[in-house]
């Protein structure tokens, strides 16, 4: 199932973030990470892919119309993790995991269920947190949590804000392995905010650059990113270079007196 934007125009108290953005269709099994500056709009525009914010233009998975989707269908095509940490509740891991699954998946049966979950859990590496509270946790062992709930619903499209931000480097490339597998694996699309950008260049098949003005660049790692779009996007003096495994990676060496 292809992802399609079409003149989206979003934004907060009449003042757009975007505004009739269009991008090319993503296609099936595509990890795109979703970069940029602070207050480009990440977050705004998974929160309106995700339908939290009011919008006008096209938000399209294959034939279905996310934007005039209500609410209780469109649980079932897209999972979404917000960037605040999931609350220091006092109920158990499983718990909370097995309620996002059961108000997705009610055709599952309970076996079906608790079988999704125990894969979640032993994919991620938590099979140790799934009977103790959240209000027991640290705020890395909630995001991880919070992580559970979107994969174990298995939907066609999943928006990802920051989930590695309260992780520290082992876990942070646990959750995109993660992340990577189960969109290859089922077909999936995910959206991947990240402030990272050579973590995200590890893991990403697609880039998406956000840059201050509603303007956005999207495609492969190698032609998207360049010196003039870091300069122009970020205000650094930086270089692309590729590590010993083929993967790009960027060197920031000095800010640049203005953008």
């Amino acid at each position: 199932m292809s992802l399609k934007l079409e003149k989206l125009t979003v934004g907060y108290r009449r003042r757009p973030v975007f505004r009739d953005l269009s991008l090319p269709a993503i296609e099936p099994g595509a990890l795109v990470a979703v970069v940029g500056p602070n207050a480009v709009g990440k977050s705004t525009l998974l929160k309106s892919i995700a339908g939290l914010l009011s919008m006008s233009g096209r938000v399209c998975l294959s034939d279905d119309n996310l934007t005039a989707m209500p609410a209780t269908r469109r649980v079932h095509r897209l999972g979404y993790l917000p960037q605040p940490l999931p609350q220091a509740i006092p109920l158990v891991a499983y718990e909370t995991v097995f309620s996002a699954c059961r108000s997705a998946r009610g055709d599952w049966s309970r076996g079906d269920t608790e079988q999704a979950i125990e894969q979640v859990f032993e994919t991620l590496g938590i099979r140790d947190l799934a009977l103790r509270r959240l209000s027991e946790m640290s705020g890395g062992q909630r995001q991880m949590v919070g992580l559970a709930q979107v994969l174990v619903r298995q939907t066609p499209l999943m928006l990802l804000d920051e989930p590695t931000s309260a992780l520290d480097l082992h876990w942070q490339l646990n959750v995109l392995n993660a992340v990577r597998n189960a969109t290859r694996e089922s077909g999936a699309i995910a959206l991947v905010a990240s402030h990272d950008l050579n973590l995200a260049l590890r893991f990403c098949d697609q880039v998406l650059v956000l840059a201050p003005g509603g303007q956005a660049v999207m495609g492969p790692p190698a032609e998207v990113l360049t010196p003039a779009l870091l300069a122009r996007t970020y205000g650094v003096d930086a270089r692309i270079e590729t590590c010993s495994r083929g993967h790009p990676i960027v060197l920031a060496d000095r800010p640049l007196a203005s953008r």
